[in-house]
């Protein structure tokens, strides 16, 4: 008895393996071929689609950073106008000191505001 168990045995496992490795029929492959296709092409359109969308959110990232960087300029250039309009002003008769200095608030107070528009707008556009 133990004889044919062991025997029955190495033949099951013969004819397992036999099973695992018969040929497929072409069908068979052309559809596995065509299954495995629609996967790679599935993984590769998902992979795609958030590579575009790292990338878009990369570039208005980029965009904000440059809208910060050309807004801190422009108050740096506003606050230069501004400091040499100022010392034009005290070189000018003390009657006309006072109404320099406003015009040249003004127009430092007006070149803020644009560099805040500007600034706004373009992270606005990000």
């Amino acid at each position: 008895m133990n004889r044919t168990a062991s025997t029955l045995l190495a033949m099951s496992c013969a004819l397992a393996l036999v099973a695992c490795n018969k040929q497929e029929t072409p069908a068979e492959t052309s559809s596995d071929v065509a299954a495995a296709q629609a996967d790679a092409d599935a993984h590769v359109s998902q992979e795609t689609t958030e590579a575009n969308a790292m990338v878009a959110d990369a570039q208005g990232d980029a965009m904000k950073t440059d809208a910060e960087a050309a807004y801190e300029v422009d108050i740096a250039k506003a606050e230069g106008d501004h400091k040499v309009e100022k010392e034009r002003c005290d070189g000018l008769p003390t009657g006309d000191q006072k109404a320099c200095n406003d015009a040249a608030d003004a127009a430092f107070d007006a070149a803020k505001k644009a560099a805040a528009d500007k600034r706004d707008a373009a992270k606005a556009a990000a």
